[in-house]
C-alpha cells in the first residue's frame, strides 16, 4: 500500500501518544548527564515529537524566517572496496555472482570490483560510501574513479590504522576483550597518521580526481573501536543509558579532539571544499560526547568550540523492526534523541551514513524480523502489523520508503525542523545464511535456502530485489 494511504490524520496523532512515551523515558535518562546541560536539550527534543503529525514535503520548510533544508540526498555503502583488490567471503557470500568462474579467474580481480560498483550503479544512489585502509594509494584511486564515471559523489570513512600508534599503546584480544583488539585514540601519534593519509589524498589529487566528503572515524563512541570509551559491558551494566562522569568525557575528548583537527587540516590542504563530518554514532546515549567537543577546555584555559570544523554529524540507525512501528518509533527517538545534543544544528546537518532495517536482527538475539506473512504466520518476507493498526505489515522495501517518509521526511519538516540532509543504506550486497532465516519465503525466485537477504540484490543472481532499490535511493513514496 501507497504511504500516502497509510498515512491519515488519526493514525499520525496516535503515533505521537505512542512516541512521546517512548520518548518520555529516554529523556528522564538523559536528564541525568548534567554535566553536559542536557535539560534544555531533552525539552527541545520533546517539542520536537511534533514532527510526526507534520506533513512532509521534499524539501522542508522550516518556521518563518528560517531558510529551508537543503534537498534530501540519498546514498549506499559497499565496505572494503577501498581496501581489496580481490573481494572475496565473508564480504561476499559464496553464492555470489561475483565469484562465479567469469569473475574468479587469476589476475581478474579488477573486473570483480567494476562488476560490484557496475551493480551498485543500477540503485541510482547519489553518493557512494566507503572507506580506505593503511596500504598502497591505488587502491583509493581507483576507488574513486570507479565512483565518479558512474556518476555518484564520494564520501570516504576513515580510521586510525596500527601503523599510527606507538609500541605498547595496543590492547589485545585477552586484555581488551574485543575480536581485533583496540587502541586509545588518545595514544595516536598525529604526525604519523597525518603524513600516512596525506599520501591517499595526495595520489587522489595527482590522478585528477577528488573526495566529495569525509567521514572523521567509524564508530568511535565503541571501546572496541577506541579504548578511551567504557566498554560494552559497563554501558550493558547501565542499560544503555547515559553513565558517564566528566572525567571520563575528557578523555574521550582528549583522544577525539586533537585528532578531528589533524584530520580536517590535512583534508583541507588537498580538498578545501569537501564535507567533512563526525564519526557515525553508535549508540544514541554517547551523543553528549559529540555535544562535549563544543566546549573543550585547552590546558592555558582558553574554550575551543571543536564543532566547528565539520560540517555535520554521522549517525547510524540499526532499528528493530519486528514491527515497522518499532521501528519507527526507534528510529524517531534515536534522531531525536540525537538532534537534542548536537551543537549548531541550525547550520550542520545530521549524515545518516548507515541504516538498515533489518540487520539489527543479526546481534540482538531476536528472530529475523522479516519472516512472515500478511496474517503474522511464519513463511513470507514481511515483519508483522502492529496490534494498534498503525502500519500493516511490511516487507523491508515498505519499511525503508516508511522511514524515509515517516521518519526522515516528517522530522525535517516539523515546527522546529530536524536537519537531516543525507541516508546511506548499509549495504549493497550484505546478507548471510543462518537457521533464522529457515522459513523466510521471498516473494520472488530464488534458488537461496536458510539466506537472510537484508541488502539490495539477491546474492545467487546479483538482480535487485523488487523495490528495494528504489526505496534505497529515495525514489519510491
Amino acid at each position: 500500500m501507497l504511504l500516502d494511504q497509510m498515512i491519515d490524520l488519526r493514525l499520525s496523532q496516535m503515533l505521537v501518544l505512542q512516541a512521546l512515551v517512548s520518548f518520555l523515558g529516554l529523556a528522564t535518562r538523559l536528564m541525568r548527564s548534567s554535566d553536559l546541560q542536557t535539560g534544555t536539550a531533552v525539552m527541545a527534543g520533546l517539542c520536537a515529537l511534533a514532527v510526526l503529525a507534520v506533513p512532509s514535503g521534499s524539501a522542508a520548510a522550516g518556521p518563518a524566517g528560517q531558510h529551508p533544508l537543503t534537498p534530501l540526498e540519498f546514498g549506499i555503502d559497499r565496505s572494503n572496496m577501498a581496501t581489496q583488490w580481490t573481494l572475496a567471503p565473508p564480504h561476499e557470500p559464496n553464492v555470489s555472482p561475483f565469484v562465479a568462474s567469469e569473475y574468479n579467474k587469476p589476475g581478474n580481480f579488477e573486473a570483480r570490483r567494476i562488476a560490484v560498483l557496475n551493480g551498485i550503479a543500477r540503485v541510482h544512489a547519489q553518493w557512494f560510501r566507503d572507506g580506505f585502509g593503511a596500504g598502497s594509494p591505488d587502491l583509493f584511486v581507483d576507488l574513486v574513479k570507479l565512483v565518479h564515471a558512474r556518476g555518484m559523489k564520494m564520501l570516504a570513512v576513515f580510521g586510525a590504522a596500527t601503523s599510527d600508534f606507538p609500541p605498547g599503546a595496543y590492547l589485545n584480544k585477552d586484555k581488551s576483550g574485543c575480536q581485533w583488539g583496540t587502541y586509545p585514540l588518545s595514544k595516536i601519534n598525529l604526525a604519523a597518521y597525518q603524513k600516512r593519509i596525506e599520501a591517499q589524498f595526495a595520489a587522489v589529487r595527482a590522478a585528477g580526481e577528488m573526495v566529495e566528503a569525509f567521514e572523521i572515524g567509524n564508530e568511535l563512541d565503541l571501546y572496541c573501536n577506541n579504548a578511551d570509551n567504557p566498554t560494552g559491558a559497563e554501558w550493558a551494566k547501565h542499560q544503555w543509558k547515559w553513565f558517564l562522569s566528566p572525567a571520563q568525557v575528557q578523555t574521550f575528548v582528549r583522544g577525539y579532539a586533537p585528532y578531528l583537527a589533524a584530520s580536517v587540516a590535512s583534508i583541507h590542504k588537498y580538498f578545501p571544499q569537501a564535507k567533512i563530518i563526525t564519526y557515525g554514532n553508535s549508540l544514541p546515549a554517547s551523543a553528549p560526547l559529540i555535544e562535549a567537543l563544543a566546549r573543550v577546555r585547552d590546558p592555558d584555559g582558553k574554550i575551543t568550540d571543536y564543532t566547528k570544523l565539520v560540517d555535520g554529524y554521522g549517525s547510524h540507525l540499526y532499528p528493530t523492526s519486528d514491527t515497522t512501528l518499532d521501528m519507527v518509533q526507534g528510529t524517531a527517538g534515536s534522531l531525536l534523541s540525537e538532534a537534542a545534543h548536537y551543537p549548531h544544528l541550525d547550520q550542520k546537518s545530521i549524515w545518516i551514513t548507515e541504516w538498515n532495517p533489518s540487520a539489527s536482527s543479526w546481534w540482538n538475539g531476536r528472530p529475523w524480523y522479516f519472516q512472515y506473512n500478511a496474517l503474522g504466520q511464519i513463511g513470507g518476507d514481511l515483519n508483522k502489523a502492529d496490534v494498534h493498526g498503525t502500519y500493516k505489515a511490511m516487507d523491508r522495501a515498505g519499511a525503508i520508503r516508511t522511514f524515509n517518509h515517516d521518519v526522515v521526511e516528517k522530522l525535517r519538516a516539523s515546527a522546529k525542523p530536524v536537519n537531516i540532509s543525507h541516508v546511506f543504506f548499509y549495504d549493497y550486497d550484505s546478507g548471510g545464511q543462518s537457521p533464522k532465516c529457515d522459513h523466510v519465503k521471498y516473494s520472488w525466485t530464488t534458488s537461496l535456502h536458510s539466506f537472510c537477504i537484508d541488502g539490495v540484490i539477491d546474492p545467487s543472481t546479483g538482480n535487485l530485489v523488487p523495490g528495494v532499490a528504489a526505496a534505497v535511493a529515495g525514489r519510491a513514496h
